[in-house]
């Protein structure tokens, strides 16, 4: 059996779809009315906690959802992110200060802790999407499982930074505008 692993769901283009082809999935998702939509689809293996660089409490910015949700802003509910973090911080910017719903705190884990926390013993495909957390991330990973394949945004982070840690473990990367994509 295919396992993935998605971190930072949100509750739109996830890789619910893969469940419907067999794979085992895990979600890894902060935000509760996100975890509550994703159990009520019927997704199963969905956490309420971030993934981080230390395992304890996470202070997070919670974005505001919008009243009418359409195509063109339903980005605003998925830029919620860590307070503290290396890469840029969305809703501390001028533009998306509207958008600041609270702030939260939440369980996070380092991605080894949560792998050992949940017996996950590999991974076939890892989605990474925590709005510039992906690098507090993936600097203390300690490469315990390697996934066969990654996708990680690394829009609000530096890329070479990310790519330059993927390729020391091995990874052959490729780099689009939003996303990097990591093939063992």
């Amino acid at each position: 059996m295919k396992t993935f692993v998605e971190i930072g769901v949100c509750d739109f283009n996830t890789l619910e779809p893969l469940l419907d082809n067999g794979w085992e999935g895990y979600f890894a998702e902060p935000i509760e009315k996100y975890v509550n939509r994703l159990k009520d689809r019927g997704a199963t293996n969905v956490h309420q906690c971030a993934i981080s660089s230390y395992t304890g409490k996470l202070k997070m910015y919670q974005s505001k959802e919008p009243d009418i949700i359409d195509e063109d802003n339903r980005w605003q509910k998925s830029i919620s992110h860590a307070v503290e973090q290396r890469g840029t911080k969305l809703l501390e910017m001028k533009s998306n200060k509207n958008l600041l719903d609270n702030i939260i705190e939440v369980d996070c884990f380092t991605l080894q802790d949560y792998f050992k926390l949940y017996n996950i013993f590999k991974v076939d495909f890892l989605k990474v999407d925590t709005e510039g957390h992906e690098i507090d991330i993936f600097e203390v990973y300690d490469w315990c499982i390697k996934p066969n394949f990654m996708k990680v945004e690394h829009i609000h982070v530096n890329d070479l930074i990310l790519k330059t840690i993927f390729e020391d473990q091995g990874y052959i990367v490729y780099t689009e505008e939003r996303d990097m994509y990591a093939v063992l």
